[in-house]
């Protein structure tokens, strides 16, 4: 039994790319609108060509009038077609705006802070900072962030902990900045030690502050003249505070050098003599 001949089928695109069913009438409003000033650019053009009595300097200060009358309508028309879309579109930035804001206003305020920096000249590298909590000598300087060579937690104290630590120049709007010492100039370090013992170390503090004199002058021949003083904890122990001019790199070894010949002396005495 011979067989129906096929039809031939002829493949169809079947999703064409149309805009949004939203934004068509836009679309042709918009077309329409640039037709119709096209047709009148067009119409003026040849009515000012058909006028052979205009001079050259005339025609074409019409035509650039023309020119910009058209081009204004067509910017306004286009700006009331898609006044709509063009408003959500605007909400849209803001919000992305707003998310960039919010998303880099850390990075906004270290450049803010090192603007802030520069233009106050707080610091520079070589000074010894407190920023909040960190203390320390500058040792780079970016846009970002300061890098400091951090001294240990003891108040006063000017010796270095063997850390480095970066401080975001966000902090310089939120936190003090105190310049300890500026690059070059006398630095004081100041220690404590503290004794659990009988003796009477008040009517021996000239013999204590020479023998720290002493140290530092076996340490450091150009040392000046330690400054000590004596009080007590809370537990009734005593304490002997040492204050000395010198830099940051040599404060520990002279801080070691003062304990060894102050302690020994310290330890060696003997009770005082209960009345």
């Amino acid at each position: 039994m011979p067989l129906a001949p096929r039809k031939a089928r002829h493949d169809m695109p079947t999703n064409l790319p149309l805009p949004p069913e939203s934004s068509l009438p836009d679309v042709l409003a918009s077309i329409a609108l640039l037709a119709a000033l096209l047709a009148a650019w067009a119409i003026t053009g040849r009515a000012l060509k058909a006028k052979g009595d205009l001079s050259q300097q005339v025609a074409r200060r019409w035509t650039a009038n023309v020119r910009n009358a058209l081009l204004l309508v067509a910017v306004v028309g286009l700006l009331m077609i898609w006044a709509p879309q063009l408003r959500t579109f605007a909400l849209s930035l803001t919000a992305v705006a707003v998310a960039i804001v919010v998303a880099t206003k850390e990075l906004i305020l270290c450049l803010s802070g090192s603007a802030f920096r520069t233009f106050t000249r707080a610091y520079s590298i070589g000074d010894i900072v407190e920023i909040g909590d960190n203390r320390g000598e500058v040792l780079d300087i970016n846009l970002l962030s300061t890098r400091l060579r951090a001294l240990d937690g003891r108040e006063g104290s000017l010796r270095f902990s063997g850390n480095s630590v970066v401080v975001p120049h966000s902090l310089l709007f939120t936190q003090p900045a105190r310049i300890l010492a500026r690059e070059g100039s006398p630095t004081r370090h100041g220690f404590a030690l503290v004794f659990e013992t009988k003796a009477d170390l008040f009517s021996r503090l000239d013999e204590i502050r020479e023998r720290a004199a002493a140290a530092l002058r076996t340490g450091d021949g150009e040392a000046d003249e330690p400054a000590v003083a004596i009080a007590t904890t809370d537990l009734g122990r005593t304490r002997l505070e040492f204050e000395i001019a010198t830099r940051p790199e040599d404060a520990g070894r002279l801080e070691q050098a003062i304990a060894v010949a102050v302690g020994g002396f310290v330890l060696a005495l003997p009770p005082a003599q209960e009345a």
